[in-house]
């Protein structure tokens, strides 16, 4: 899943909401821990938007061990000691027997005489989906994670007088986290895999590019997903390793959105994930793991390897360009409007390729990811009826030569502005919209770049907008991803 533009339209979505409404300034607490809290009161919501999050992502993957971040959200929902298990002094030793078993299995390759046995035993004593069925009988609703590139959040919308029960809850997994039905998530991520990416015509394709455009041990060069092998192989002694390494008090940031005091919130934060450990280390671990950690890796630059392939779909590009790391003002902002100005039906892209005098492209888009590594902006396009598919490239060539010498006046750019303040809008009226947007900010280092971005994006100028293309949309620093529909000759 790509994330690189969400904070870009967070930050626009506080403009809007500034025009109606007073500046956003949700109250910020820290932990001794030093877990950090965000809380925007809205009375009289009957939920609460409850989301919180870990810097640590798919990025975070071991080489080896591609979707290990992944699985591990999955098995956060297992439960812990007290909740989804009928026995726990009776699971443990059980538990601890399967997971011998199965790592001599899957170190094998075979089948070991006994680990079915030992499941069957856990089953009667498990009970799966008892975290969620909490939740569920408390009338919470949106129970959901998702895991990106540089973070892994998870969401909960709790009824206002069941608050207590998410703090509860939630350090309790934290704190006391028990993996259990470790074969049932495997197969479940590899379910979503099949879904998301498997069953697109195109979605391996994409899969491959990543791969090829960011380059061999990347961190970004695997999607969230995992890869499906190694997947299979993961261990729980691995998933373990991960959430002791990554999961710390002083890497989480919770957001609550809705009808609870900021002095409420602060003395149940106390009250429940005050007992997880801090001081900057991994429970479990040692200060080599804290390091590694907090380590801020440095990477190589991506390969810029293009890509051709048949696929059973219209014939199409993808034409990336490296641009920044993420920052909240500076270049950046300046190619998030960029996007803007070719996306939508006014914009450049589809006036230009898809309804202008070119008539090129059935559709066609353009975005600009920003992630803590690196970014890139792409564009997609789509061939048209009886178009070559040879006929794209030198169409959106043509367009970026008219960018540059015919530039965006000053009511096109406010139109651009206006459009994306309008989309925003619809998603920061969501309590759980803006919780997400919150912890995106704050983990990428504090909610204020929210207004920071806002900032440097109401002076970005036509002339912003040509020095971004001249820099960074260059020819020769591209890489291309070619699909030809199968069967047809190349339409």
């Amino acid at each position: 899943m790509k994330h690189g533009g969400a904070l870009a339209l967070l930050l626009v979505a506080s403009t809007a909401a500034a025009a109606t409404s007073p500046p956003l300034e949700p109250a910020r607490f820290t932990l001794d821990n030093g877990m950090t809290f965000l809380v925007v009161e809205r009375p009289d919501r009957p939920l609460v938007a409850a989301v919180w999050g870990v810097s640590a992502g798919s990025a975070s993957d071991p080489p080896g061990r591609r979707g290990l971040a992944h699985v591990v959200e999955h098995l956060l929902y297992a439960g812990s000691r007290t909740i989804g298990t009928r026995d726990w002094e009776k699971e443990a030793p059980l538990l601890r027997r399967w997971e011998r078993l199965y790592e001599q299995s899957v170190r094998r390759g075979a089948a070991v005489s006994g680990l079915d046995r030992v499941e069957q035993r856990l089953a009667a004593v498990q009970r799966p989906g008892a975290y969620s069925g909490v939740y569920t009988r408390a009338g919470a609703l949106g129970i959901d994670a998702v895991t990106r590139h540089d973070s892994t959040t998870f969401q909960t919308l709790v009824p206002k007088e069941k608050v207590e029960l998410w703090f509860w809850m939630e350090a309790d997994r934290l704190l006391e986290p028990v993996f259990r039905g470790f074969r049932r998530e495997l197969a479940v991520v590899e379910q979503e895999r099949r879904q998301r990416i498997d069953s697109t015509p195109a979605g391996t394709w994409f899969e491959l590019f990543d791969a090829a455009y960011w380059g061999a041990g990347h961190p970004y060069a695997h999607s969230p997903g995992g890869e499906r092998l190694e997947v299979a192989r993961l261990l729980p002694a691995a998933a373990r390793s991960h959430f002791e390494t990554h999961y710390r008090p002083d890497r989480l940031v919770a957001v609550l959105v809705g009808d609870l005091s900021p002095e409420r919130a602060r003395a149940l934060a106390e009250r429940y994930f005050g007992r997880l450990g801090g001081g900057g280390r991994a429970r479990g671990g040692g200060a080599g793991d804290a390091e590694s950690a907090e380590k801020v890796e440095e990477v190589a630059g991506p390969a810029l390897e293009s890509l051709e392939g048949l696929c059973a779909c219209r014939s199409q590009v993808e034409i990336r360009y490296p641009t920044v790391p993420f920052e909240a003002g500076g270049d950046a902002v300046a190619l998030d409007v960029l996007a803007g100005l070719l996306n939508s039906r006014s914009g450049r892209l589809y006036r230009d390729l898809v309804v202008g005098e070119g008539r090129v492209a059935f559709a066609a888009s353009a975005e600009h990811v920003s992630r803590r590594l690196g970014g890139y902006f792409a564009v997609r396009i789509e061939a048209g009826d009886a178009v070559d598919l040879e006929e794209l490239i030198p169409a959106w060539d043509r367009l970026l030569g008219r960018l540059r010498t015919a530039r965006a006046g000053d009511a096109e750019l406010e139109r651009v502005r206006r459009q994306l303040l309008t989309d925003s809008w619809r998603q920061l009226e969501q309590d759980a919209g803006l919780a997400h947007r919150l912890a995106a900010a704050e983990a990428l280092g504090g909610w204020r770049q929210l207004t920071e971005w806002l900032d440097a994006a109401a002076v970005v100028s036509a002339d912003d907008l040509a020095r971004v293309i001249d820099r960074y949309l260059r020819p020769a620093d591209r890489a291309v991803l070619s699909l030809t529909r199968t069967g047809n000759s190349g339409r």
